[in-house]
């Protein structure tokens, strides 16, 4: 009961101001605020709420532009994952590639011998956690891929560089998801009522 009134409460808040969030991001921004409302609008079986996550996510798929980052934080990565998430869960309907075509062409414009960066959030395991989501997006046609053989031969071989797995259940959504919330989880304080990271780990104790 005592959660039911804190998410209600979190919901109140950003419905007025979640919208004036100008971080696009998973991490910080409105992609992070639109999974809370598609959840919650899930579990109180309310449209309002899931129009509103419907509103922040045409918000952020109008608003992409070549100069965000391309990480998971906070970048198109995170952005570009979150939209898969969302279909895998049934919040949108419909085929990514369209929605996630420019990102998936700026990724593959940067050069993966020059990443410095390994961490999930901001280097290299964050993009190998995005592209690993597009190739196992489901498709109208299977054997089309937004990745050529070249690129993804050579983001195998920085993998392999950097220490970093490539191919391991580590990049099933499930585990990202989980991994994502632990995150959520330990960057606010217990004050924060309104926060909608606060909001998404009550409902991710309960995600299956």
């Amino acid at each position: 009961m005592m959660n039911q009134i804190v998410l209600r409460q979190i919901a109140d808040f950003q419905m007025l101001n979640g919208s004036f969030n100008s971080n696009l991001g998973l991490f910080n921004g409105k992609m992070g605020i639109a999974l809370f409302f598609f959840f919650y609008a899930q579990s109180v079986h309310c449209d309002l709420y899931e129009e509103f996550a419907g509103e922040l996510l045409d918000d952020i798929c109008n608003n992409l532009s070549t100069h965000l980052p391309i990480t998971f934080g906070d970048g198109l990565c995170g952005i570009g994952w979150g939209v898969e998430f969302m279909k895998r869960q049934g919040f949108i309907e419909g085929e990514t590639d369209e929605i996630l075509y420019e990102i998936d062409m700026r990724i593959m414009e940067r050069d993966l011998r020059r990443i410095s960066d390994i961490s999930f959030e901001t280097g290299l395991e964050g993009i190998v956690t995005y592209i690993q989501s597009r190739i196992n997006s489901s498709r109208v046609i299977r054997n089309r891929q937004p990745y050529d053989c070249t690129y993804l031969m050579e983001l195998e071989t920085a993998c392999q560089k950097a220490d970093i797995s490539y191919n391991l259940n580590q990049y099933d959504m499930d585990e990202v998801w989980n991994r994502v919330l632990r995150l959520f989880s330990s960057s606010f304080t217990q004050d924060e009522k309104d926060s909608w990271k606060k909001g998404l780990t009550i409902i991710g104790a309960n995600y299956e």
